[in-house]
């Protein structure tokens, strides 16, 4: 019996083979995206659900409420009696002025007095030197100026010292001395304190009395006090061969500050006459000058190497080096330096120098709030300049 052969279709039978060795992947892609789908679930629902849970959002009590904050303190402002200075950034040429003086080529001892600055003002003599003839009297607000001719018997005024009834003046001669002269600025007449023999003497004043300190021996000198009503004098101390008498007393509101013959720096209170010493640490004192702040003074007879010093009544602090003369103002200190002059503001101890580039300076004089100095860029006449430093409170 024949048999016939059959054969099986290999198309067939290779579609289910890789059907069958495919299984497996697509059931392992299957479960990996079952465990992805869950995954994403979780992050999505379960982890917030959970985070509020411990913060309460689900809780059945209420939650502890965090309190905001607290926020902090505001600083309390404190009082700095500098808190800007006027010349920060300041404009120095729009501050300051020329005094124009075209009558007369030179000035000297410059003062001021309640808003008037005073000088003597002159011109050269045929024997080469300078004979100060006028007094100069300079309105600083106004900025306007008049000439005051006082009395001479001899050639110049020197170191005027004026206050609201009288003007006090050396007339002095061409080689020192001469006499000490007081000018009753009311009724315009002069008389003659006391014969001056050597040197050139600086007074200062207190309502109708001069202070000043004179040779009167070949070592000795005398600190006098004249009245100026009746002429009578009073020696308050003497100077037996003692570097000190070179220093110049200082008169401010009633009381005299002057270096007495031992060295120590003394008040003298002009109303009741009682006197003390001030201890400022310093083992030399010269040409002291004082306000109601403090005492600003010198520690050598103005050598180039010498120190500014300010005491302020608890402590005494170092201004600069090298400056060989100050003035003392409401609230600064000006010096020159190097030609240049410069304002410290023993306030806060902030300095400033007010000369312009290119210029040099040299201080003459100030107080009250102005300083005035001469520009010595060129020398062929004295130019001198004026300048609101002053910073009252």
């Amino acid at each position: 019996m024949k048999h016939e052969k059959r054969y099986r279709s290999t198309t067939k039978l290779g579609k289910h083979l890789m059907r069958f060795r495919a299984l497996p992947w697509i059931e392992l892609l299957l479960v990996l995206g079952f465990f992805a789908a869950l995954g994403w679930a979780a992050w999505k629902y379960a982890v917030p659900f959970f985070e509020n849970l411990g913060n309460g959002a689900y809780s059945c009590q209420k939650p502890e409420e965090t309190p905001p904050p607290t926020p902090p303190p505001t600083p309390e402002a404190t009082h700095n009696p500098y808190p800007d200075h006027a010349l920060y950034n300041a404009d120095l040429k729009s501050m300051q002025t020329e005094i124009v003086i075209p009558e007369y080529q030179y000035a000297a001892d410059v003062g001021v007095y309640r808003g008037t600055v005073f000088a003597p003002i002159g011109n050269y003599t045929p024997d080469g030197t300078a004979a100060f003839v006028r007094l100069l009297l300079y309105d600083v607000g106004e900025h306007k100026q008049t000439y005051l001719r006082l009395p001479l018997t001899y050639k110049s005024i020197r170191f005027p010292a004026m206050n609201d009834d009288w003007i006090v003046y050396l007339d002095a001669a061409a080689n020192g001395g001469g006499q000490m002269t007081a000018y009753n600025r009311e009724t315009q007449e002069t008389h003659v304190l006391k014969v001056v023999h050597t040197g050139l003497v600086r007074p200062v004043l207190y309502q109708n009395t001069a202070f000043w300190i004179e040779r009167t021996g070949q070592t000795r000198d005398k600190l006098f006090a004249v009245d100026l009503l009746t002429g009578e004098s009073a020696t308050l101390a003497i100077y037996d061969g003692s570097s000190y008498a070179l220093s110049e007393p200082f008169a401010y509101g009633s009381t005299l500050l002057y270096v007495a013959p031992d060295g120590m720096l003394t008040k003298l209170d002009l109303t009741s006459g009682g006197s003390e010493t001030i201890r400022v640490g310093a083992a030399y004192i010269h040409d002291p000058q004082m306000n109601a702040d403090g005492i600003a003074f010198l520690d050598s007879d103005h050598a180039k190497d010498g120190h500014i010093l300010w005491y302020n009544g608890k402590e005494t602090v170092e201004v600069v080096t090298g400056a060989v003369d100050f003035v003392l103002g409401d609230g600064f200190i000006a010096y020159s330096r190097f030609d240049k002059n410069y304002v410290y503001y023993y306030g806060d101890g902030t300095t400033f120098c007010t000369t312009r580039s290119g210029e040099s300076a040299m201080l003459l004089g100030g107080g009250e709030d102005v300083i005035v100095w001469m520009d010595v860029t060129w020398r062929d006449k004295d130019i001198m300049e004026i300048m609101t430093v002053g910073e009252k409170q």
